[in-house]
């Protein structure tokens, strides 16, 4: 999840960068109602640390458009967005295409396959099947920009994974687009590339209504839940 700063000295180690990546997951994950104020001192009070990491972290994560700022007002949570999620998803499709069309043949070996019937299992198999394409554009730019896209597309896959419906269908689509890699099909293999991410642009826009449904109907303290986050972090 945090790809960008893993090779910086002492990542990890500092209070900046716990906060961030509290605070990253809290909003990746959407564990807080959209437009919730976050608040500086509040958030340092329940981390019982200083006030100047927590500015930092959110000074970070509002320069990468995790969260937006509103002058004189601080910065706040934002709804999911059906338009950004479409721009990341078509991006993604972009250079799997590209990749599948030019090298078709180095992909034919992916990672362990998933428990096809665990959603979450699923999640994580789709999210390094795309990341393991990505790395042969041996392009760090670009093989981070993918990462980062599907970071921020993690919380609609897996409310798209939790549906049954959705769930058997990406199974038989997945199952078959490792079948055309292996027989080298590339025109079968894209085909299926762009009947997948098509399906999941057409329920886009349900999948954002229910993740800010959800999202702004959370029964638990997402300051409670920043302190387990940052308990872990």
């Amino acid at each position: 999840m945090f790809r960008h700063h893993e090779n910086k000295l002492g990542w990890g180690r500092s209070k900046t960068n716990q906060a961030y990546k509290a605070l990253k997951k809290l909003v990746v994950y959407c564990q807080v109602p959209p437009g919730t104020r976050l608040e500086a001192i509040a958030i340092s009070n329940m981390l019982d640390t200083s006030v100047t990491p927590v500015r930092e972290a959110l000074i970070q994560l509002e320069t990468e458009e995790y969260i937006a700022i509103s002058l004189g007002y601080g910065y706040f949570t934002e709804k999911l967005n059906v338009k950004k999620l479409a721009d990341h998803f078509d991006f993604i499709k972009m250079v799997l295409t590209h990749m599948l069309r030019e090298n078709l043949y180095e992909h034919s070996k992916f990672v362990m396959l998933p428990s096809w019937d665990d959603y979450c299992s699923v999640s994580e198999f789709l999210q390094l099947f795309c990341e393991r394409i990505a790395e042969a554009t041996n392009n760090s730019r670009t093989i981070d920009r993918v990462h980062e896209s599907i970071l921020r597309t993690r919380y609609v896959r897996w409310l798209d994974l939790k549906r049954p419906e959705r769930l058997s269908r990406i199974r038989d689509d997945m199952s078959e687009l490792l079948e055309l890699l292996d027989k080298r099909d590339k025109n079968g293999a894209i085909a299926n590339l762009d009947r997948q991410f098509s399906a999941i642009m057409n329920t886009l826009p349900d999948l954002v209504l229910e993740g800010n449904d959800r999202a702004g109907n959370t029964k638990e303290s997402w300051l409670e839940t920043l302190l387990s986050n940052w308990a872990e972090s």
